[in-house]
């Protein structure tokens, strides 16, 4: 018997939950990391991307390390998705335009746009840089708009986590208005990512499983000792 159809590893509930998730899933938007210095912003824009149903995020690594996991703050949200990993800005966009997408870059200068005038009707890759630097020369030569969020009070920025927040609460709006759904995944393709979530939610079970029997077995053993030698 398959573990996906046994309730007792994957509930219905669960698989609905999935499911559902699945049907709002998109690679037609996507965003790109440039070379972040703190980890915890990449891992709180990945936890993000899940919940916007943005499957496919970039990373452009830096000099710094490779980002480490933190589960407090992603969420295990980077399990779901499909994290590319760059060396070079210049690789990573130029690919993604030969793929059809627009480039949209965060940059605060005259030409930039307002992010509520942005269009969201085709493929768009939307670029974060540097939390000091800002996005890359290299970026914003292959840029398509610039744009940036309008502020109200005294600040001119957001930090870069909080801004990708914005953007794609944004960007998922005008994506339902101008093409009528946000999800878009081809039917097999969304079958393919289905069954690869169900295997997922099914080794998170069994681990949840193991480890309720291993906390329970010391528990067991010294109940035992105690009659033994009672």
């Amino acid at each position: 018997m398959s573990l996906l159809g046994d309730p007792g590893f994957l509930l219905p509930e669960r698989r609905d939950r999935i499911d559902r998730a699945v049907a709002e899933r998109t690679r037609t938007l996507t965003v790109v990391m440039e070379a972040f210095c703190d980890p915890q912003n990449v891992n709180a824009v990945l936890r993000t991307c899940d919940a916007f149903g943005v499957q496919e995020v970039h990373v452009v690594e830096g000099p710094m390390k490779p980002y480490d996991r933190n589960r407090k703050i992603s969420q295990n949200a980077d399990k779901w998705l499909d994290v590319v990993r760059w060396k070079s800005s210049a690789e990573c966009l130029d690919a993604l335009k030969a793929r059809g997408f627009a480039v949209y870059a965060t940059h605060l200068d005259d030409g930039a746009r307002p992010l509520g005038a942005l269009s969201f009707a085709g493929k768009v890759a939307l670029v974060f840089g540097n939390e000091s630097r800002g996005v890359s020369a290299e970026a914003l030569a292959r840029a398509d708009a610039r744009y940036v969020i309008p502020m109200r009070g005294f600040v001119q920025s957001l930090n870069v986590s909080v801004a990708a927040a914005v953007s794609l609460a944004r960007a998922v709006e005008r994506r339902e208005a101008e093409r009528g759904r946000h999800g878009d995944l081809a039917e097999a393709e969304a079958d393919e990512l289905r069954q690869r979530f169900y295997g997922l939610a099914v080794r998170q079970r069994a681990r949840i499983a193991k480890a309720e029997r291993a906390e329970t077995r010391p528990a067991s053993g010294r109940a035992l000792r105690r009659i033994r030698h009672g």
